[in-house]
Order: structure tokens, then C-alpha cells, then sequence
């Protein structure tokens, strides 16, 4: 577990742009974080998301080179879905508070492609655990190709990781079974 430590920035990701938000809305915040200007609080998102983007590629390499535990990979990447589930609903609020006016629309639409954004970070580390789980047989073709689809997509991304992490671990149960009736 110690090497999924890196993810930790893919989990913050969304709360620091919740984190911003609060900021924007309270005055003292934005004074004292961003010194009033707008841009520096988008510059760190930005920064913040290269480094949280960095850490999900390279775990998605090195899960596929190394040959990762599959069920592990898709644990952690349910986990971390579940995660970001809070930081979703708080985004969608405000991203639908910000829709009733046309000086805020903008907003709106800035909030969708964060959320965007953050999902392919996750969906990264899920769609190498589909891919080691296809190498492994635990997942059909068509399966690993579908759920690796559906870690890109909103809401279906936590459904499918929640589905396909159930998927290997009951086929990783099968095969222990298997090797313990020929055992016998």
C-alpha cells in the first residue's frame, strides 16, 4: 500500500479546488491566498494538477511494467472514487448556483472541466487495473474494453469501478478454488 502513497494528490485534487472556491466566496481567504487576483488561484489548480497528473500516469506505467497486482490497482482506484464523491457534490452545487446568473456562467463551465480533469486522473489508475486484469484473464474482452470506457465517464466511473473491482476478486477467488480442488 505504501506505494500507492503518491496517489495522494489525485485524491486531494478535487478538494483543493473546493478548497478554492471557498476561498473565491470569502474575501479574507482570497486576500490573504491568492492576493486578490483570480489567476494565481487558477495557476495553482494548474500546478496542482500537472503534479496530481505526473503521479497517475506514472502510476499507470509502472502498474503495467511491473505487473501490479490487478486487484489492488482496482481497489485504490475504488477507493479513491468513493473518496471524491463529497467534493463532487459540493463542485455541482456551486456549479449550479453559479448557472443562474450570466456573470457566473463562466464559472460553471470552468467547474465541469475541473471536474473533467479529475476524473482522468483516476480513471487512469482504473483503466491500468482493467488492463492487468485483462492480462490476466480475470476480465473478457469485451468487459475490459467497456469498463475501461466507463473510467472516463461522470458518475458511471465510480459504478464501473465498484462493478469491476467485485468482478476480479470473485474471479481471483474462483481461480484459489480451482487450484485447491486439483490440489486435493
Amino acid at each position: 500500500m505504501r506505494r500507492y502513497l503518491q496517489l495522494l494528490l489525485v485524491i486531494l485534487f478535487p478538494y483543493s479546488v473546493v478548497a478554492a472556491l471557498i476561498c473565491i466566496y470569502k474575501g479574507y481567504f482570497m486576500e490573504t491566498i491568492f492576493h486578490n487576483d483570480i489567476f494565481c488561484g487558477l495557476l495553482y489548480l494548474l500546478i496542482f494538477y500537472a503534479a496530481a497528473l505526473v503521479c497517475s500516469v506514472a502510476t499507470f506505467i509502472i502498474g503495467l511494467v511491473k505487473k501490479w497486482n490487478p486487484q489492488e490497482l482496482l481497489h485504490i482506484n475504488m477507493v479513491i472514487k468513493l473518496i471524491h464523491i463529497p467534493a463532487y457534490i459540493l463542485i455541482f452545487i456551486i456549479g449550479l448556483v453559479c448557472l443562474l446568473t450570466i456573470f457566473t456562467f463562466a464559472i460553471s463551465i470552468v467547474l465541469m472541466i475541473l471536474d473533467s480533469m479529475t476524473i482522468f486522473l483516476s480513471g487512469l489508475i482504473g483503466l491500468g487495473g482493467i488492463i492487468r486484469s485483462y492480462s490476466e484473464n480475470k476480465l473478457s474482452k469485451k468487459a475490459a474494453v467497456m469498463h475501461g470506457i466507463l473510467q472516463f465517464v461522470f458518475c458511471a466511473d465510480v459504478i464501473s469501478s465498484i462493478i469491476v473491482y467485485r468482478k476480479v476478486k470473485i474471479a481471483k477467488q474462483n481461480y484459489e478454488n480451482k487450484q485447491c480442488l486439483h490440489l486435493n
